[in-house]
């Protein structure tokens, strides 16, 4: 046991350092400022996210977006898919999708045997390509987690700079959010970059352990 003499010679000479050299913590660099969302940035986006093999499909009205989902579905070989209730009135995904079957995402069970997942984002991370989705009663986070392609739907109007945009997002729907009582904050906000991976074992990447193991975007360029 340390006697009281050796822990107050131990405190002394702390004390003595700290007088000679005070410590002090510098102040973090600012933050430079974020770019603005110019006419470019779907291609941006577009960029950033070639390299996790996404692909985004810009469409210029409901029916084309509509055409690219049916294509995606296609391509995927998908027999069935399940959807948020939260989607924009023009966008009629069960049409488009009228060859599938549609299941309701009220059972994790079940969606975990879904083909696709179809999502609408609530805002797109330009720099680093994630895909903000803010869950509710009518926007269950499962269909973007549980099946193995996820196909999102993202509106000129969601996209933003970067992550600095996130506080207002979250202010916005804490106070329009109907099914939340005022100024309360969402259950849960994903950021989705990507499809889901991981290279924790001997740095081998892996795609759809952890979640879907495809993600394709379509654009809405047109005002919503």
């Amino acid at each position: 046991m340390m006697s009281v003499d050796a822990r107050q010679r131990i405190l002394d000479t702390l004390r003595a350092g700290l007088a000679t050299a005070p410590l002090t913590v510098p102040a973090p660099p600012a933050r430079p400022a974020s770019l603005p969302v110019g006419p470019d940035a779907w291609a941006l986006l577009a960029e950033v996210l070639a390299p996790l093999d996404v692909r985004v499909r810009l469409a210029k009205t409901p029916a084309e977006a509509a055409n690219h989902v049916a294509d995606i579905a296609r391509e995927r070989g998908a027999q069935s898919y399940a959807r948020w209730e939260h989607m924009p009135p023009a966008l009629d995904m069960d049409d488009a999708l009228a060859g599938l079957s549609r299941v309701l995402p009220d059972c994790c069970q079940t969606l975990a045997h879904v083909d696709i997942g179809l999502t609408f984002a609530q805002a797109a991370l330009i720099d680093s390509g994630s895909l903000v989705l803010v869950a509710g009663r009518e926007r269950p986070r499962a269909v973007s987690l549980l099946p193995p392609t996820h196909v999102c739907l993202v509106p000129r109007s969601a996209l933003a700079p970067d992550v600095s945009a996130l506080p207002e997002l979250l202010r916005a729907h804490a106070d329009a959010s109907p099914s939340l009582p005022a100024g309360k904050l969402p259950s849960c906000l994903n950021l989705v970059t990507g499809p889901s991976s991981t290279a924790d074992i001997e740095l081998v990447l892996v795609r759809g352990v952890h979640g879907p193991g495809a993600l394709d975007i379509v654009g809405l360029d047109w005002d919503i």
